[in-house]
């Protein structure tokens, strides 16, 4: 499903006024595609083998305005994703977000004890 996207995707905006938009999207969305080239879902792809592979990338330097207010996004939600136990953030142009947050991890407990004639757990009492 995921390449299905990528592909449309490309065709429709990336690729859209190629004459052979639809061979350079497959082509593309193969090579994302494929375990064998990356092994993990959050590996990094440098810029340089993004061009080889036929996206059209534009440089963030090239725009300080838009390099500047993308790495403060960038910042701001990597301190958030270090610092608490937020694992995804979602949040639009009028305030509203959702924050996904790891469960709590289990600590310690209230001590059971095995009481032979119920055989039920029961807390210790204080």
């Amino acid at each position: 499903m995921s390449r299905d996207l990528v592909q449309g995707w490309l065709e429709t905006y990336m690729f859209a006024n190629e004459q052979d938009k639809r061979q350079q999207a497959t082509n593309v969305a193969k090579w994302l595609a494929n375990h064998k080239n990356f092994k993990s879902h959050a590996r990094h792809i440098p810029r340089d083998e993004l061009i080889r592979h036929g996206l059209k990338i534009e440089p963030l330097e090239a725009d300080g305005k838009t390099q500047d207010l993308s790495l403060s996004v960038f910042h701001a939600a990597t301190q958030t994703f270090s610092g608490t136990g937020a694992i995804k953030i979602i949040e639009n142009n009028l305030g509203r977000a959702f924050i996904k947050n790891l469960p709590p991890l289990p600590g310690p407990g209230p001590a059971l004890k095995i009481d032979i004639g119920e055989g039920q757990p029961q807390p210790l009492p204080n």
